[in-house]
């Protein structure tokens, strides 16, 4: 069976069967919310942007938030990778805990750059939406693969790993920082020695942070 591998938003909401107004809906929510916010769009806004009416909105969506949860929902699912086993795969290949640390940020880096009104979305919105952490939770705890404790597994192969770190600081230190250097290199970019230099250094930070002996800057993997 062929493997759904996401790469962005748009790509993916090419390859779905709906209708070509629902489709408009959830391009010109995303770029509205991206934008100004969940409360700072309007409906209306939407309509406008997506050029169809209100009622076509509401006929797919019955509220905001549905659309909110219809346009951050297959992003997330995949932030997570719904292509799991291949995830998996390339962690499990890796036989320092550096070169774990150098997959991981190097494979979602380059998902979130190229999702970035999505993800922007998403890091305001799990602050203020009890639906979006709901999925998340949902997400990261599956009935088939426990994503945390699996990457836990992955990474306790390691000898130099904290033997204090779990999985949910494995996630947080991870995508904290990755995170953070996605705002930096949004709103300062000024500040940033260049794509590749600023990876090999967001590496050293999270590997000396999860390791149980502080370890020197290294080279790019």
């Amino acid at each position: 069976m062929a493997v759904d591998i996401f790469v962005n938003y748009q790509d993916w909401l090419d390859q779905q069967t709906m209708p070509k107004g629902q489709k408009a809906a959830l391009v010109a929510a995303m770029t509205l919310f991206a934008e100004r916010g969940f409360d700072g769009t309007a409906t209306s806004d939407i309509a406008k942007q997506a050029g169809i009416s209100q009622a076509t909105i509401f006929k797919y969506y019955h509220t905001k938030q549905d659309l909110l949860v219809a346009v951050v929902k297959p992003v997330m699912s995949h932030f997570f990778p719904k292509y799991r086993d291949q995830f998996f795969a390339g962690l499990a290949s890796c036989s320092t805990l550096e070169a774990m640390v150098h997959f991981i940020v190097t494979d979602r880096y380059h998902f979130i750059m190229a999702n970035l009104e999505a993800v922007k979305i998403i890091v305001v919105e799990l602050l203020t939406s009890s639906d979006i952490r709901q999925l998340l939770k949902a997400l990261l705890l599956t009935d088939d693969t426990d994503f945390l404790a699996k990457l836990l597994e992955l990474f306790r192969r390691m000898p130099a790993l904290r033997a204090d770190i779990n999985a949910v600081d494995l996630l947080r230190i991870i995508a904290g920082q990755l995170i953070c250097y996605i705002v930096q290199a949004h709103y300062v970019p000024g500040l940033l020695q260049g794509e590749q230099q600023d990876l090999s250094k967001l590496v050293a930070q999270i590997v000396r942070e999860i390791s149980q002996v502080e370890l020197p800057d290294s080279e790019p993997v």
